[in-house]
């Protein structure tokens, strides 16, 4: 079984940049019956999940990464010796194309891959998160905040100051040069979030179920 997917649609825009990129879905406590977004329910991210977006629409890929959530729970060394295997493979292969290549381990999950990132210290992964933030002192790890129900912009602000980039998720595409007074990039664009400038608002368009989301998650761009 493959851990990581790098036919994304949108990492795959990070291949005109020089990147391959591989990506790892997991599935939300709904489905898989694992927790893997501690901050789901509180952030209001939850009904709005990504897990729901493009592919993800469809039954073999929710089984599939309803399968590697089991596996990541119950059989974690398999797990690990796998993903590992596969960081190491898909290295090889950038290599060989002349490329780089960049790892984001959450791609629909919020948890804590300190322990996997130092085994690879030259190789780039990047993730969003409401929780690992102080990870970010990891010279190969780029974390960009995600910004949820119960942000506001002072806590907005409170997290550029500090030298992060917040995501923001809005209804419509953002098109608007600033929001709340803070300079916006188009997070749409490419996945590649360590290659922004600082002290951005990082403006995503919803996709899947989150279109529908007004529980405060989602942002309306009026």
């Amino acid at each position: 079984m493959r851990l990581l997917t790098v036919s994304n649609p949108k990492t795959m825009k990070g291949e005109a940049k020089g990147y391959l990129t591989g990506i790892l879905h997991l599935a939300p406590a709904k489905s898989s019956w694992y927790h893997v977004c501690p901050m789901a329910k509180k952030a209001g991210c939850e009904a709005a999940c990504l897990n729901t977006a493009g592919r993800g629409a469809f039954t073999k890929t929710q089984e599939a990464r309803i399968k590697r959530t089991k596996m990541y729970f119950e059989e974690r060394d398999l797990f690990l010796a796998l993903l590992h295997k596969e960081i190491s493979n898909l290295d090889k292969l950038a290599q060989k194309k002349g490329m780089k290549v960049a790892i984001r381990l959450n791609g629909t999950s919020d948890l804590n891959w300190l322990a996997t990132i130092k085994k690879f210290p030259t190789i780039q992964f990047y993730d969003y998160s409401k929780l690992y933030l102080s990870e970010k002192k990891l010279k190969n790890y780029h974390l960009t905040f995600s910004y949820g129900k119960n942000n506001t912009p002072n806590c907005v602000k409170y997290y550029i100051n500090k030298g992060f980039n917040v995501a923001v998720v809005f209804r419509e595409k953002y098109t608007k040069k600033t929001w709340n007074g803070i300079k916006v990039i188009d997070g749409d664009d490419h996945d590649l979030r360590f290659l922004d400038p600082k002290n951005r608002i990082v403006a995503l368009t919803a996709k899947g179920k989150a279109k529908k989301d007004y529980s405060g998650f989602v942002q309306d761009v009026e």
